[in-house]
């Protein structure tokens, strides 16, 4: 007895000072980033057509929908691009209708985004509170193996929005772009393409070196 009392006291001290961080907020942006759909890909199509038979008629719901792949891509504030999902449109669960998703910009300038616990998306009505950019507090609760950021509701803080940080995949390396060429005659010059005349008239003549006696 005497054993277990120690060890959840030991339980109780490592929990406690997690618990009284939890109920710690912080200040930071709330804004909404406009997503849209990229590179589309055709899959197929799927038949959905379910048909019953009645007294006089046969009546059928569904039918054929297609079906394409492609990524959810956000436009961040400052223009540049990041990758969110793969989404489908048809059939598939993962919808391409997605048409914003949260960015938390922390203090220290750490932009996080986030996705909606129990929906998965930045479409529900929580999110219909704020306007395209809100200044918000909001706290970090810790429980074994995920984090959660909670939001306060702007009409009854005692309505928290419940989201954990979004994991990204990998974004695309950005290709080194060549430098552009500000015209082609000195590469014609070099090439032996031009004619003696062409030669004088288009290319500088080469310095040459007085040589001293």
């Amino acid at each position: 007895m005497k054993t277990t009392l120690v060890a959840l006291l030991g339980v109780l001290i490592l929990v406690a000072p997690c618990m009284a961080k939890d109920k710690e907020y912080y200040a930071g942006t709330l804004n909404k980033v406009p997503l849209r759909v990229e590179k589309e890909q055709y899959l197929g199509f799927t038949d959905t057509t379910s048909c019953s038979s009645g007294l006089a008629s046969t009546h059928c719901t569904g039918g054929v929908t297609d079906d394409y792949k492609g990524k959810l891509i956000a436009t961040m504030p400052d223009g540049h691009l990041v990758v969110i999902r793969d989404c489908y449109t048809g059939s598939a669960f993962v919808s391409c209708s997605q048409p914003w998703v949260f960015v938390l910009t922390e203090e220290d300038g750490t932009t996080t985004f986030l996705e909606h616990v129990q929906f998965g998306s930045g479409e529900d009505k929580f999110g219909d509170k704020f306007g395209d950019s809100a200044k918000v507090l909001y706290r970090i609760e810790h429980k074994p193996g995920v984090t959660f950021i909670l939001i306060p509701d702007p009409a009854n803080p005692k309505k928290e929005g419940s989201y954990t940080r979004m994991k990204l995949p990998k974004q695309p390396t950005e290709q080194d772009v060549p430098a552009q060429a500000s015209d082609n005659i000195s590469t014609m010059c070099a090439s032996g393409k031009l004619s003696p005349e062409q030669q004088a008239k288009f290319c500088a003549p080469t310095p040459t070196t007085d040589k001293k006696p």
